[in-house]
């Protein structure tokens, strides 16, 4: 066999699903086990912290410790983000843990120093409620935490499932609405559109909070070029089923009891879909058009819509 064969032989495998299975490439320098995090954080926020960390009588650096490493405080925004991150937190994890948020953050497709500042200003939001510490600034809710507690509401129905992003995007922009929280949602061909929707899923698939219980941790190969295939077409092939599992409906539960205004929140939530929630979907977007209509005007369909509210109910 000549060398090209071989050659030949070699491009005709596929090699991706043996990708996965690579062991990880050794360290070019040996790395000490411990690693210092530095962190731009804004000055209010350090505060809050430390107030923290007076009242439970801990340094406040072991709090931020603590809150790095808990997998379970979903990134939360708050009313200081537009503030500047002028104040400096020096934190020292070992590098394994280190790795570990690294990781965390690629698979959110964002920087971990990001989702570093997001697990702290959720940490803060949690200690403050349980402690009854007050606080100027409120948190507001991330699509990611407003995706959880729609997920985990139950429709008219009785099912805590929703199928299909058309359903997902109205219901999440009914929810925006009512809160006034006007996260980017904007008319698009289909009606009010928020891009950010389809990440916000993604990362809680990704995470294991969203999908089938054998989902969860990093995608395959196959499954990332099936999340290409979803978003690359001028429509779904197939409604999409968002459920949480049960690791989602605890994370859930979690957030609810860490403030008491998630508790409000959350039954707001549970109102707004049993409101909502309409078994045609047909129904749903009719409401949606009529009740919201500046979000109507660059849609394609309008024309489809308009014969969907006429039509005579069974």
């Amino acid at each position: 066999m000549t060398e090209s064969d071989d050659v030949k032989k070699l491009m005709d495998v596929d090699w991706s699903t043996a990708w996965e299975s690579l062991p990880e490439a050794p360290d070019l320098v040996p790395r000490g086990r411990t690693a210092q995090v530095t962190l731009r954080l804004p000055a209010s926020l350090v505060d809050r912290v430390r107030r923290i960390g007076q009242v439970r009588d801990i340094p406040y650096h072991a709090l931020v410790r603590s809150w790095l490493l808990d997998e379970d405080l979903l990134p939360m925004s708050s009313t200081g983000r537009d503030e500047r991150q002028d104040a400096q937190v020096n934190v020292k994890l070992a590098q394994e843990r280190l790795d570990d948020l690294k990781r965390q953050a690629a698979a959110r497709r964002e920087p971990y120093h990001r989702l570093a500042r997001e697990r702290i200003e959720s940490g803060v939001a949690r200690e403050e409620s349980a402690y009854g510490i007050a606080s100027k600034a409120q948190p507001t809710p991330t699509l990611q935490q407003l995706m959880v507690l729609l997920l985990h509401a139950r429709g008219p129905s009785g099912s805590d499932a929703i199928r299909g992003m058309t359903r997902l995007q109205k219901l999440l922009f009914v929810i925006d609405q009512h809160l006034d929280s006007r996260s980017g949602f904007h008319a698009h061909n289909y009606g009010p559109f928020n891009e950010s929707v389809n990440d916000a899923a993604s990362a809680l698939r990704i995470a294991g909070l969203i999908g089938d219980e054998r989902s969860a941790g990093p995608p395959s190969f196959d499954e990332m070029i099936a999340h290409v295939e979803r978003h690359s077409g001028p429509a779904e092939r197939a409604p999409e089923l968002f459920a949480l599992t049960s690791a989602g409906h605890a994370a859930a539960e979690r957030l609810r009891r860490s403030n008491r205004q998630f508790e409000q929140l959350f039954r707001q939530v549970s109102e707004l879909r049993r409101d909502w929630d309409a078994s045609d979907l047909n129904d749903l977007v009719v409401r949606v058009y009529e009740e919201y209509p500046e979000f109507a005007e660059n849609s394609l369909i309008r024309e489809d819509v308009a014969k969907w509210s006429k039509k005579p109910k069974p």
